[in-house]
C-alpha cells in the first residue's frame, strides 16, 4: 500500500477478523506502515497501552478496541504496556451456528440430524452394524 493510500478502519477490521491473531509486525508489513520509530499511546476505559504503528492507524485500532471489536495482547517482556498483537473479539457466525455439524460436538454424539442405521427388521438399533 502506498504512503498516500492509508488503510481504512474497515480494512483493518476485515484483516484482523480474518485471522485468530495478528502480530503488530504483520499489520505493519501488510499495510506498508514503514515509519520505524512510531509508538502511540492508545487508551480505553482507564487502561492504556503503547502500539508501534503510525498515529492515524493507532487511532483506528483504538476505535476498534473501544467498540470491543478487537482485543490487544500486551508484552510480558517489558514493564510498560506495549501491544504485541491484536485479535478479533467476535466469533464468526458460521462457526457458532454450525459448530457440531462436522461431528465434533459433545462426546458421544455424532453429527446433528443423523440417526443410527436401521436394524435387520427395520427397527432402529444402537448397536454398530457389521
Amino acid at each position: 500500500m502506498s504512503p498516500t493510500k492509508r488503510p481504512s478502519t474497515s480494512s483493518l477490521r476485515r484483516f484482523v477478523c480474518s485471522r485468530p491473531y495478528v502480530p503488530v509486525a504483520e499489520l505493519r508489513r501488510r499495510f506498508g506502515l514503514d515509519e520505524p520509530d512510531d509508538m502511540v499511546l492508545i487508551s480505553r476505559n482507564g487502561s492504556s497501552a503503547f502500539i508501534g504503528v503510525p498515529a492515524r492507524e493507532a487511532a483506528k485500532l483504538e476505535e476498534l478496541w473501544i467498540r470491543d471489536e478487537l482485543g490487544v495482547e500486551l508484552s510480558v517482556d517489558v514493564r510498560a504496556p506495549v501491544v504485541v498483537g491484536v485479535f478479533p473479539m467476535r466469533i464468526a457466525r458460521y462457526v457458532v451456528d454450525h459448530a457440531a455439524v462436522n461431528g465434533n460436538g459433545p462426546v458421544g454424539q455424532g453429527p446433528i440430524g443423523l440417526e443410527p442405521p436401521p436394524g435387520p427388521h427395520g427397527e432402529l438399533s444402537d448397536e454398530p452394524s457389521v
